[in-house]
C-alpha cells in the first residue's frame, strides 16, 4: 500500500507538468486566435466601409483622404476589442487586378507598412488610441464602367504572449479586398 502511494506520487510529479503545458499551450493559441479574429474582422470593417465611401470621394485630395481617415477610424474602433495586443498599422491600397491573392499594385514585395504597396496606397500607424496617416495617396479609384477597382485593408497588430513560453509574441494580420460599389451613370 505504501509503495503505490509512492508511485502515484511520481506519477504526478512527470504527468502535472506536461498537463500544465498543454493547458497553457492551448490558452496561448485560443488568445491569439482571439486577436487574429479582431483583426480580420476590422479589416473587413474597414473593407466595406472602402467600398461604399471612397470612390464617391471623387478625384478631390481632401475629399479622398477625409473618406481614408474615416476607413482608419471604423478600424481603429473595431481594434478597442483587442486583448493582449496592440495595434501596428493599416494600409488602404488599390488592388492589382490581374493578382489572384489581392496584393495591391507594386505587389508584396515585404510588410506593406514598410513599403510593401508602392502606387495608390495609404498608410497608417497606431498612436496609442488611433489611426493616424502616415504617408501615400490614391488619386484615381474607378468605379465606373466594366472595369472597376478593388481596394484592399490590411490591419497589422503585434500579439504578446501572456506565459512567455513560446516567446514574446507575434505579428497578426488581418487582410480583406472588395470591389468599389460600381457609381450611378451620372457621377461617371
Amino acid at each position: 500500500m505504501r509503495t503505490q502511494r509512492g508511485a502515484v506520487l511520481v506519477e504526478a510529479a512527470f504527468a502535472i507538468p506536461v498537463l500544465l503545458l498543454i493547458l497553457l499551450g492551448t490558452m496561448e493559441f485560443g488568445l491569439v486566435f482571439a486577436s487574429g479574429t479582431v483583426t480580420t474582422g476590422s479589416s473587413r470593417s474597414g473593407a466595406r466601409l472602402a467600398a461604399t465611401a471612397y470612390a464617391p470621394a471623387g478625384t478631390a485630395q481632401s475629399a479622398q483622404q477625409t473618406a481614408a481617415d474615416g476607413i482608419a477610424a471604423a478600424v481603429s474602433a473595431d481594434l478597442m476589442a483587442l486583448q493582449n495586443a496592440q495595434p501596428v498599422g493599416l494600409a488602404i491600397y488599390e488592388v492589382n487586378p490581374s493578382s489572384p491573392d489581392g496584393a495591391p499594385v507594386g505587389g508584396f514585395p515585404g510588410d506593406l507598412l514598410s513599403g510593401g504597396c508602392t502606387a495608390s496606397c495609404m498608410r497608417y500607424t497606431w498612436n496609442g488610441t488611433s489611426m493616424v496617416f502616415q504617408s501615400g495617396s490614391w488619386s484615381d479609384p474607378d468605379a465606373c464602367g466594366t472595369t472597376v477597382d478593388s481596394v484592399g485593408v490590411y490591419v497589422q497588430v503585434r500579439h504578446t504572449y501572456v506565459t512567455g513560453l513560446i516567446g514574446e509574441g507575434r505579428r497578426v494580420e488581418g487582410h480583406t479586398t472588395m470591389r468599389l460599389e460600381p457609381l450611378p451613370s451620372d457621377q461617371c
